[in-house]
């Protein structure tokens, strides 16, 4: 198992264990339940973590994973130039098409 993802919300990772599943990548969320443990262990010790269970997955998981996520501090909103619909700056994708950002 590779570790591809961690965020302290987990439906952030359950949204990412589906777009790695929906490409057939097979998942495992290790602390899925750690929630309930905090204040009793460190939190950095239940932050909910997202494995591909086939090491030949993972470069292909971790390319996908970053055209879903934000792009940092990348600005104003910009238009799809695709289908023309406007996306929010912090987003790399279109959220409509898919089509990455052109810069």
């Amino acid at each position: 198992m590779i570790k591809v993802f961690e965020d302290f919300n987990f439906t952030r990772v359950g949204q990412m264990q589906s777009l790695l599943e929906s490409h057939g990548i097979r998942t495992f969320i290790r602390n899925e339940y750690g929630s309930s443990v905090v204040g009793e262990l460190p939190f950095v010790e239940v932050i909910p973590q997202l494995y591909v269970l086939e090491e030949k997955d993972a470069a292909k998981a971790i390319e996908l994973l970053n055209l879903d996520l934000p792009a940092e501090d990348s600005g104003e909103q910009w238009v799809c130039p695709e289908c023309g619909v406007d996306v929010e700056g912090n987003f790399s994708r279109c959220w409509k098409c898919g089509v990455n950002r052109r810069d």
